[in-house]
């Protein structure tokens, strides 16, 4: 366990996918871009989901239902929870800052390498910030008993499942058997990549108390700039946290989105899990096989490489953009150096593309 030793980037700039700043920076189109730097569905939006907003888009004279009630009564009755444990939120940013601040913790430790708003919105609400690195020769993989080793309880932990930037999966029933076993530690567990895999989510077991469920909607939905979210919480945990929220948070195009995507996107979301599962093995295959490319194993939509000695992320992602091709320079994750890269599948076409454009950019002398 390591205390804070050098800072990430916070705000504008700190993530990836900001195609459109790149595009007028590049002097070029959105679409002449390929963007593998962000995590979002390969399949694009989902189907019928424009005509749905178009055809209610007179509903934006209308002030949203406050507290998205029918949207948080949707997401109850599809995972099994009552309404009362359910917040809907602009975006899961939104609960991410506010976890840390409506909370008597007095510490955050955040499970690393991973997504860095976790430590800004941790300082934010003034808990000293403390990390738990994982292993790069373990492949990233968590290790509960080290873990538990550097609990003392009262602390915040954050643990991203699957992992951003790494991929790595932890399995649902032995994450909910730990958080059972720490009663004393709270937790605040980003699912925002599990739609993409196989594993079930903690929304599915019973609810421990000292635990916070994000849910995004952003990923697996393409839909980031609508902004959509959830938490999940124990009905004691949440009334404290609902008491502190301001109300119409969720616009009205967001709400309906939410209506649409929760009755009628399971087919889409099958779609997306059985693309990534004839895509990525053979992706990973051709990538693992280029020059000075280390591919860590794991199993979302995205892959995280370390480059080999003498080039650096920031190098090969400048070269990449001069081909109109996006990936993330992994350097300001905490616990990665800058030689590490993520890449997001796309489609067949942009994957392809982007391969044959990294042999290129790799085998040139």
């Amino acid at each position: 366990m390591t205390k804070m030793a050098r800072k990430i980037p916070g705000g504008q700039g700190a993530h990836g996918g900001d195609i459109i700043a790149m595009a007028r920076q590049l002097n070029c189109k959105v679409a002449d871009l390929i963007d593998m730097s962000s995590n979002l569905t390969p399949l694009g939006m989902v189907p019928g989901l424009r005509e749905a907003l178009v055809a209610r888009l007179e509903e934006i004279a209308y002030l949203p239902e406050s507290g998205s009630e029918t949207l948080a009564a949707l997401f109850a009755e599809k995972h099994g929870l009552a309404p009362s444990q359910v917040l809907v939120g602009n975006g899961t940013t939104e609960f991410i800052y506010a976890v840390p601040a409506g909370l008597a913790c007095k510490r955050a430790l955040i499970v690393t390498p991973t997504y860095g708003d976790y430590r800004l919105a941790s300082e934010w609400a003034g808990l000293g910030v403390e990390f738990f690195p994982l292993a790069a020769s373990e492949d990233f993989a968590l290790d509960f008993s080290r873990l538990a080793a550097a609990l003392s309880g009262n602390e915040l932990v954050f643990i991203c499942n699957p992992n951003n930037p790494t991929g790595r999966v932890i399995p649902t029933q032995a994450l909910h058997d730990f958080i059972m076993a720490h009663p004393a530690s709270e937790f605040l567990v980003d699912e925002s990549y599990l739609p993409f895999v196989a594993e079930p989510s903690l929304a599915a077991l019973p609810m421990p108390a000292n635990l916070f469920l994000l849910c995004s909607s952003s990923k697996i939905y393409g839909i980031p700039g609508l902004r959509l979210g959830f938490l999940v919480a124990a009905e004691e945990k949440m009334r404290h946290l609902a008491a502190r929220r301001k109300p119409w948070g969720v616009n009205r195009m967001a709400q309906v989105a939410g209506e649409y995507l929760l009755t009628g996107a399971d087919d889409y979301v099958r779609a997306v899990r059985e693309y990534l599962l004839a895509v990525r093995p053979g992706f990973v295959s051709r990538l693992a096989a280029l020059p000075k490319v280390t591919v860590v194993p794991g199993e979302a939509n995205f892959i995280l490489c370390r480059l080999g000695a003498g080039r650096t992320a920031a190098w090969l992602r400048q070269a990449m953009l001069t081909r109109r091709i996006m990936l993330r320079d992994c350097g300001n994750f905490i616990g990665l150096d800058e030689q590490y890269f993520r890449l997001s599948l796309k489609s067949n076409e942009q994957n392809a593309r982007c391969l044959a454009a990294l042999a290129e950019v790799l085998t040139a002398p």
